[in-house]
């Protein structure tokens, strides 16, 4: 995804507000521009709009569409809207798809930043599976009546179109005085106490975008990781191995998270397979119906957090209760992209394209404290958000957007950011 600047950058604070027990809902920051409104077949309901607004109507997985409607009158999340559903054409319902509530109005209007996945969860009927090249269509019932209204989108391309000097991840050194920059052709700028160990050459061999960056234990090194799931070392970070071919088959990496000790990785799919490597165990693997997924994170104490792009599930593992919250009905204004675990691993932020942030936990007491977001400032992305990072000692975050912009919050300080 091309990401762009939000103008001013450096040590942005929002006073902290108390965020919903089940998890609260991304306010967007990105303008809805130029929407086209397409002509639906049937009526939405008594007071619903027979259009679906689109940004654009066509693009490669990755594409952001802001999307918008109109369900009619007497709307009540979770109660009679559940929001739309992306899934190939003809299949609404029936086939592979993945769901995603927004924030409903009132008078029943509707919209959300959604980015077209690499993957469609499971449906009631069968599995899921990759996304190819082909026609797809988004589809929302009204509040009240029962015909869909849907739009056309065509997928041009199952493969990104990135843009090399995106900006795409963010790694904080041990001790939050600085932190790591990576963009898609791997380049790694370093800013703070963070020290360079160097950037990915024209020798190593990937025809993928960089998707991610992890520091060792000691912060003497880091890994980045291609979206093929090829692992890079540079400094003291050791290689425990990639991800196959046949492990990548059904849906890209999206996510590394390394062990506490830094002697292993685990690498997440589109799908949802977790994969081990080094000394990192195999812990479990969330459910495909809520595929496509976003990130993973390590827990401190061991054991990692998965997130769903669309719906903000987070999984827990281990965990004698795996999910921390978010699934089905959870209203969102954006695709999630990111997550950042607390210090006690029981509680996650995570950082939708909006630059917005969700907050979860396990109980009460572990629940991540939330210390603001970008559309909380009321201004514009330029960019999309992809990538967040938590202070070590769990009082802030960083938001990085695809231009390099730094968005500060709580006690993360401002260090630099990348050259738009």
């Amino acid at each position: 995804m091309a990401l762009s600047n939000n103008g001013k950058a450096g040590s942005r604070r929002e006073r902290a507000r108390t965020p919903a027990r089940r998890t609260t809902a991304l306010m967007t920051g990105m303008a809805l521009a130029g929407l086209l409104s397409l002509a639906l077949s049937g009526c939405g309901g008594s007071s619903g709009s027979r259009t679906i607004g689109l940004s654009v109507h066509s693009g490669p997985v990755g594409t952001v569409v802001d999307v918008s409607g109109d369900a009619g009158s007497g709307c009540v999340l979770d109660h009679n809207w559940f929001g739309f559903e992306f899934s190939r054409y003809g299949e609404a319902g029936k086939g592979p798809q993945t769901k995603m509530a927004t924030p409903v109005l009132k008078n029943g209007s509707w919209s959300a930043s959604f980015a077209v996945p690499s993957y469609l969860g499971g449906s009631t009927t069968g599995d899921g599976g990759p996304i190819s090249a082909g026609r797809y269509e988004f589809s929302a019932p009204p509040c009240s009546g029962h015909t869909l209204a849907t739009a056309s989108f065509n997928v041009t391309s199952a493969t990104p179109s990135t843009n090399g000097s995106d900006y795409v991840g963010i790694a904080a050194t041990v001790d939050g005085k600085g932190y790591w920059l990576v963009q898609a052709d791997g380049t790694v700028s370093a800013f703070g106490d963070a020290h360079s160990y160097g950037s990915l050459s024209a020798s190593d061999t990937t025809t993928s975008e960089i998707i991610g960056i992890s520091r060792t234990y000691d912060g003497h090194g880091y890994w980045l990781v291609a979206s093929d799931g090829h692992v890079f070392t540079f400094g003291d970070a050791h290689a425990y191995g990639s991800a196959s071919a046949s492990q990548v088959s059904q849906g890209p990496v999206t996510g590394m998270a390394v062990t506490p000790d830094g002697h292993g990785y685990w690498l997440l799919t589109a799908d949802g397979h977790v994969f081990s490597f080094g000394d990192a165990h195999p812990e479990g693997s969330p459910s495909p119906a809520d595929a496509p997924y976003a990130a993973i994170g390590t827990r401190p104490a061991g054991g990692y957090v998965v997130i769903a792009a669309n719906d903000a599930a987070a999984y827990l593992f281990p965990g004698d209760l795996p999910e921390l919250g978010g699934g089905s009905g959870t209203a969102l204004a954006a695709t999630l992209i990111g997550v950042a675990v607390t210090p006690s691993g029981n509680g996650a932020w995570q950082a939708g394209l909006d630059g917005g942030v969700v907050t979860t936990g396990q109980t009460t007491s572990s629940y991540a404290p939330f210390y603001g977001s970008v559309p909380g400032e009321n201004e514009q992305l330029k960019a999309p958000v992809t990538a967040i990072a938590g202070n070590p000692d769990g009082h802030g975050y960083w938001l990085l957007s695809a231009n390099g912009t730094v968005f500060t919050f709580g006690d993360a300080q401002f260090f630099g950011q990348g050259k738009s």
